[in-house]
């Protein structure tokens, strides 16, 4: 089951597969109330939505990124002067 079924179906099964286990048990006892569950199936989306978008920019990041220090200083530049 993907994880965006799984949010909506089950929000509390979600943030426990996502390892927040209070966030887990406050969607729990959300379900528990028919009229709180699609709260809670709403929170849980959004919360996959944000760990998949910061898992992506962390892959971006890594992949991007630059060895050099850019705070190193630079060698300067010595120009020839004119006469």
């Amino acid at each position: 089951m993907t994880s965006s079924k799984l949010s909506t179906m089950l929000p509390c099964a979600a943030f426990f597969a996502e390892g927040c286990v209070l966030a887990g048990v406050v969607a729990f006892f959300m379900q528990l109330t028919l009229v709180l569950w699609p709260m809670a199936a709403r929170w849980a989306r959004m919360k996959v939505e944000q760990t998949g978008m910061h898992k992506k920019l962390a892959e971006l990041s890594e992949t991007h990124r630059v060895h050099v220090d850019p705070y190193a200083k630079q060698p300067e530049k010595k120009f020839r002067q004119l006469a």
